[in-house]
């Protein structure tokens, strides 16, 4: 996987290294998922899936791997083009009306709830995806779909995850919400988590910006 060039707009490669550490994450996953699925303790290291099905499971990650894949091109045609990301102007939450409410969700519920969970988008799905929603958004998905949970993070990546995500049009809240509604009740072991993240992307990270995009 090659990197981004240093000369590339700096928002924008702040973002595509972000992508590149996820898809070489899932890579990691998928594998440790499969290897683990045999194990007594595989419902934990499931929980932040929301289901301990290994086929939907796999699903999702590969989801989320296509997903990543689609996104680093369309980056990376961009940064070829010398654009930049540019954060979208900050709004204010509408009002809601409070809602009752509502029991969290036991991951086999929410499995059983939509089975569309175990369906992969198309390539033509991911590339529409890609063009209408903004970059943050999707990078919120491909964290559902690797079940990544801040615990798993190095420090300073979860900070450049989350900073890619909320200012490149993502809700961090509504990631976190979903992700308490797939954990439920469910414990999670620090050491059975997730396999290790790739450090030397980690290190690849770019100290971030202090100015408005150029």
């Amino acid at each position: 996987m090659s990197a981004a060039a240093p000369t590339a707009p700096p928002y924008l490669y702040r973002v595509l290294t972000v992508v590149r550490v996820l898809i070489a994450y899932g890579k990691r996953l998928a594998a440790t998922v499969q290897q683990r699925a045999a194990t007594p303790a595989f419902a934990f290291f499931a929980s932040p899936f929301g289901t301990a099905d290994l086929a939907i499971i796999l699903a999702r990650i590969t989801a989320g791997l296509r997903r990543a894949a689609a996104l680093e091109a369309a980056l990376t045609q961009r940064a070829a083009s010398g654009r930049d990301l540019t954060p979208p102007p900050l709004r204010a939450p509408a009002a809601r009306a409070p809602r009752a409410a509502r029991p969290v969700a036991s991951p086999e519920a929410v499995s059983a709830q939509d089975p569309r969970l175990a369906r992969l988008p198309s390539e033509q799905e991911i590339a529409a995806e890609i063009r209408r929603r903004p970059v943050g958004a999707v990078i919120a998905d491909i964290c559902r779909d690797l079940g990544i949970t801040p615990g798993q993070c190095d420090h300073a990546f979860w900070k450049e995850l989350s900073h890619a995500i909320i200012a490149h049009g993502g809700n961090l809240a509504s990631f976190f919400k979903n992700l308490i509604e797939r954990l439920g009740a469910a414990p999670i072991p620090d050491d059975m988590v997730c396999p290790p993240w790739p450090e030397p992307l980690l290190l690849r990270l770019p100290a971030p910006a202090t100015g408005p995009p150029s």
